[in-house]
């Protein structure tokens, strides 16, 4: 489904098939939980199966999302450098479970970090964390593949993209992931323009705005468990995600 996907909290093959009956269409990546994410399933901690259902369902390209406890964000720099630890350990191990998960040909896997609307984000916190994710030498590559990246609402009146705005060199997220406004489309058709909100329209960050989640389950009534996203015209999302090669 071109630049379409899914997000879910839980494991692919507990959703897809549920997804692809009322959306009717496969999409065209997933977007997953790694640790610490303590609220979902995580992918690290089944990653075959969920690999599997990932080829299954026709959407092969997995992103990876990590949602610490929201309190954390808030916190101090040996805070995020913990959480980010766990992440790129999480990431890690799934790459090396199953054999067809490979680094996407760009070499630039986004790491997305859930902030929830009501959370504040210290400059502390994504100092620890974006630095770890930024220079963690992934799989011994020498590559440094990981590249930070923010779930986030810009137009939240807590601590996000200012606080982007002050970070500096690698901190800085390469990328923000936004769930307004809410369209409630479907799969095969989502809005036919972009109108995600951006950072620069409520701070002085330009960090862009590349993937939007434009109908939540929650908020559009569907009864598979899953969010639907797209990327930017200028950005396909699976080139940024993990590639399940074959069928594992």
């Amino acid at each position: 489904m071109g630049n379409v996907g899914y997000d879910c909290a839980d494991e692919i093959q507990e959703v897809y098939v549920a997804a692809r009956d009322e959306f009717g269409a496969d999409p065209a990546f997933w977007l997953r939980y790694f640790g610490p994410s303590p609220a979902a399933d995580l992918f690290n901690d089944d990653p075959l199966d969920e690999s599997i259902a990932a080829w299954d369902s026709g959407g092969n390209y997995v992103g990876c999302i990590s949602a610490p406890y929201q309190s954390d964000l808030s916190g101090s720099e040996a805070t995020g450098l913990a959480d980010a630890q766990t992440y790129a350990a999480s990431m890690q191990s799934a790459y090396y479970a199953v054999v067809p998960i490979y680094l996407p040909s760009s070499n630039m896997l986004y790491c997305w970090l859930d902030q929830e609307y009501g959370t504040s984000l210290s400059l502390s916190y994504l100092d620890g964390w974006a630095n770890y994710i930024a220079n963690y030498n992934f799989a011994g590559l020498d590559t440094y593949p990981l590249y930070p990246a923010v779930y986030c609402t810009p137009s939240s009146p807590y601590p996000d993209c200012s606080t982007f705005a002050a970070a500096t060199g690698l901190n800085v997220p390469a990328a923000c992931w936004v769930p307004v406004p809410e369209y409630c489309d479907s799969l095969t058709a989502p809005p036919g323009t972009w109108e995600a909100e951006s950072c620069s329209s409520y701070s002085s960050s330009n960090v862009p705005t590349l993937l939007w989640q434009f109908a939540e389950q929650g908020a559009c009534g569907y009864s598979a468990a899953v969010d639907l996203d797209q990327g930017h015209p200028a950005f396909t999302v699976a080139d940024y995600c993990f590639l399940i090669a074959y069928d594992p």
